[in-house]
């Protein structure tokens, strides 16, 4: 990822508009943003497309940031608060059905990046959202609620019914 090299000096090149100061922090940045937007959309053209907006809005209000050192935070709450206005168009928090996944007991497996990857990305859209913003990125439920425009008890439940259904479908994929 190359946050290490994220620097003050790099960062206040960045805000003072050097464009290779930008191009850099572009470049130590990019796949994190990108992976936040294709977690939450789910599409890779929609995630480039919100990865751009992002960084379009970042370099425009970069010196409105009062603690640098908050840059990388600052960055991610950009994209994903974008990442999730483009999924309202498409996101639905379907009802969660009485599901009882066939593992339920000890999930003790052994799996790769790719595996999970592949499970997150079929969960239902809210379950997803829902899943991202709070295990993967540490958003609290009530951030992800306020987030999302939903209950933090809908978020609660949304993620309960992601790990429930993440666990029947890494086993499957497993058994494949």
């Amino acid at each position: 990822m190359g946050i290490q090299k994220l620097n003050s000096e790099l960062i206040n090149k960045v805000i003072q508009q050097d464009r290779s100061a930008q191009f850099q922090l572009f470049e130590l940045t990019k796949s994190m943003l990108y992976s936040i937007c294709y977690r939450v959309l789910a599409n890779e053209d929609e995630a480039n497309d919100v990865l751009q907006d992002a960084y379009v809005e970042v370099f425009q209000n970069i010196r409105k940031l009062e603690h640098p050192q908050a840059l990388i935070s600052w960055m991610k709450t950009i994209t994903i608060r974008k990442a999730i206005k483009e999924s309202k168009k498409q996101i639905h928090f379907a009802p969660i059905e009485d599901h009882s996944p066939a593992t339920t007991e000890n999930f003790d497996a052994w799996f790769d990046a790719e595996v999970l990857d592949q499970a997150i990305q079929s969960l239902p859209d809210g379950a997803r959202t829902v899943f991202v913003l709070v295990a993967i990125e540490g958003y609290s439920h009530q951030e992800s609620a306020k987030l999302l425009g939903i209950s933090e008890s809908t978020s609660k439940s949304q993620l309960h019914y992601a790990k429930t259904l993440l666990k029947s479908r890494i086993t499957k994929l497993l058994q494949a």
